[in-house]
């Protein structure tokens, strides 16, 4: 760990906790005077969250963050977890209070290990402090990418094998500093775990760049004349997005 690191990283906590204490004091709005990508993200968000006072409150959270990081330019975050694990009401051991973790893992070049998406993506994933296996998933996540203005509201709805919650899923945030809130219910058998907001910092990291193959002996061929599936990867990503540095 360098020395730059720290001072990120401290940064990085201390945009996490005024979030905690301000968060859920007002609903975040652009201003009309503005047009960066921040802005133009919040008032996605906010619309998408409609009149849902939960999703509401997991805006304002994720909204704060957000222009806290723009504000002070933090990159390379480097959090896998949340940045506090999320109070959970209505299920748990011996109290009807307990904890829930929550991460994000980037997405890595390679194969699939099923811990992690394709380059340009973002996997979450929720882990309550309770016995039994999920019968439904309520869990979302608010999530919003500094770099390129990307953002949405995503349910966590993927299954597993035995077609039963996996309490996960695989976000196209592409490469950039994202901020995000985890919230909402999970139904065991006999019980529903009410799980607070909690947020995260997340750098997902630049799509690879595959070099022009060549030939032993030959100089590498010019830019100009390589074949159009030689260029940087991702370079044909969906409408809407923009490139992050």
């Amino acid at each position: 760990m360098n020395g730059r690191t720290l001072p990120r990283r401290a940064a990085a906590v201390a945009a996490i906790a005024a979030t905690a204490v301000l968060g859920a004091t007002s609903t975040a709005t652009a201003d009309p005077k503005t047009d960066n990508p921040v802005d133009t993200a919040i008032t996605h968000l906010t619309e998408a969250a409609g009149t849902d006072q939960d999703a509401l409150a997991a805006v304002t959270s994720t909204a704060k963050s957000a222009q806290l990081v723009a504000a002070a330019g933090l990159k390379n975050i480097g959090f896998t977890p949340f940045g506090y694990q999320a109070p959970t009401i209505g299920c748990g051991f011996n109290l009807p209070f307990t904890m829930t973790a929550a991460s994000a893992v980037s997405g890595q070049p390679g194969p699939d290990t099923g811990l992690a998406g394709p380059p340009g993506t973002l996997r979450f994933q929720a882990a309550p402090a309770t016995v039994g296996m999920p019968l439904a998933s309520g869990l979302s996540v608010a999530w919003l990418n500094v770099g390129n203005g990307r953002s949405g509201i995503t349910p966590l709805d993927e299954l597993t094998e035995y077609n039963l919650p996996a309490l996960a899923k695989t976000v196209d945030t592409g490469p950039g500093t994202v901020v995000a809130s985890l919230w909402g219910s999970i139904d065991y058998p006999g019980a529903r775990c009410l799980v607070l907001p909690t947020v995260g910092l997340f750098t997902v990291a630049d799509l690879p760049v595959e070099p022009a193959p060549t030939t032993p002996g030959q100089a590498p061929t010019a830019p100009a004349q390589a074949p159009a599936d030689t260029g940087p990867a991702g370079s044909g990503s969906s409408s809407g997005s923009s490139d992050a540095n």
